[in-house]
């Protein structure tokens, strides 16, 4: 079994938080609190942040995703997003939930969605909401 890599001291409590790495600030992944566990950070394992700001964190993560994809995602560069439905139709969210497409074909295995004027389109294994995807025009 992979041990989880110790943190750094976290920065930006409250906000979105960050750590210092080898002199580079990089960003904590999604933040998962487990009733009478604690919160939790698929990297670095148990964290020492309260629900408060691991709701924050999670919050302004998914909005920087979906900027991200607006300002800078390129050809040829992705992500990870989910399949979901709403209103029996097909959805792209972050995931905390937040909508990046209604535009999206899902055939098979093949998510296709647009935003902005861009396609996108990825793969998923079955059985899963999670999916890949990479810039395609």
């Amino acid at each position: 079994m992979k041990r989880k890599r110790t943190i750094p001291e976290i920065l930006n409590k409250g906000s979105l938080m960050t750590f210092q790495e080898n002199g580079t600030v990089r960003c904590l992944g999604y933040l998962m609190e487990f009733t009478g566990y604690g919160i939790f950070e698929p990297t670095f394992g148990k964290l020492e942040v309260s629900s408060a700001e691991a709701k924050a964190h999670n919050q302004l993560l998914s909005c920087g995703e979906i900027e991200g994809l607006d300002e800078n995602c390129g050809v040829g560069v992705g992500g990870m997003f989910y399949l979901s439905t709403q209103d029996a139709r097909p959805v792209v969210t972050t995931w905390t939930g937040e909508v990046v497409s209604h535009e999206v074909r899902a055939e098979r295995n093949v998510i296709t969605f647009k935003r902005k004027g861009m396609t996108f389109s990825g793969r998923r294994r079955k059985d899963q909401n999670a999916f890949f995807f990479k810039r395609v025009k």
